[in-house]
């Protein structure tokens, strides 16, 4: 397989009503070092995304406006976006999430004869909040990061109708043993940012209780008064660190971090 001229599908569901954070995706997909790719959105919201798209070229572009009264469910809008996908592979793109310009040309290392799809095992995540906006952490899980999924172009492969974690059930289609996660140093392709309410304060600090170990960590640094932020995970690698530095500019320039004076 010639990696360099594979072509890729961006596959972006747009269902909210944050125009910016759609900005930052479709940014993100224009600083891909990898060529060989186009971006499919699937629209349901109610923004109008014309200003976005003007400099994207019509070769590298599918957009699909559905009414935001057709009350379709994420897995049906993907797999409208798999229908009109070209790609040899798909990737999959979450308007929500910070990508790195080199995510795509990464992925596609893992992706060859002996593999159909490949996701990131963990992600940077971060949370608007001034305790936090300058200590992103590397999340992690047993399962992974499904959103991040990329896997060859399938039509017999579908998502379900349903809206109960889609990209689970997508999954479980494929062979497993065909599959593979990225390990933990692939975190900085991806930042899922928080906005920094009180439930989102919530989940992030339960990223920090996900395990046992995390758990006796936490638990010593207290004993010892220590800050939170002295726990390992919040210790990225100088690759990582650079992403986060890339991400958080990129993102308060659209205005999506007001936690940084």
């Amino acid at each position: 397989m010639e990696l360099t001229t594979s072509p890729v599908s961006c596959l972006m569901v747009v269902a909210g009503e944050r125009p910016e954070k759609t900005a930052r995706a479709i940014l993100c997909y224009q600083q891909q070092t990898w060529k060989e790719k186009e971006l499919v959105i699937i629209d349901s919201g109610t923004q109008d995304l014309s200003p976005l798209l003007e400099d994207l070229s019509p070769g590298e572009l599918q957009y699909i406006r559905r009414s935001s009264d057709d009350k379709k469910n994420t897995g049906q809008l993907k797999n409208i976006g798999l229908d009109h996908a070209t790609g040899k592979y798909i990737i999959h793109w979450d308007e929500s999430d910070w990508h790195h310009p080199d995510r795509i040309y990464q992925q596609m290392q893992f992706m060859d004869d002996d593999t159909v799809a490949c996701w990131l095992s963990a992600t940077l995540l971060h949370m608007d909040h001034p305790e936090f906006v300058h200590h992103p952490y590397v999340f992690s899980s047993k399962s992974g990061y499904i959103g991040s999924l990329m896997h060859i172009n399938d039509a017999n492969k579908r998502y379900p109708k349903r809206h109960r974690q889609p990209d689970q059930v997508f999954l479980s289609n494929w062979d497993m043993s065909e599959t593979r996660q990225l390990d933990t140093d692939a975190a900085r392709l991806i930042v899922r940012g928080m906005a920094g309410s009180a439930r989102d304060r919530r989940r992030f600090l339960a990223g920090l209780r996900g395990s046992s170990r995390n758990l006796a960590w936490l638990a010593w640094l207290k004993l010892r008064g220590r800050d939170r932020l002295s726990h390992p995970l919040f210790r990225l690698s100088g690759e990582a660190r650079e992403s986060f530095q890339r991400y958080l500019q990129e993102s308060r320039g659209l205005g999506l971090i007001s936690s940084v004076s």
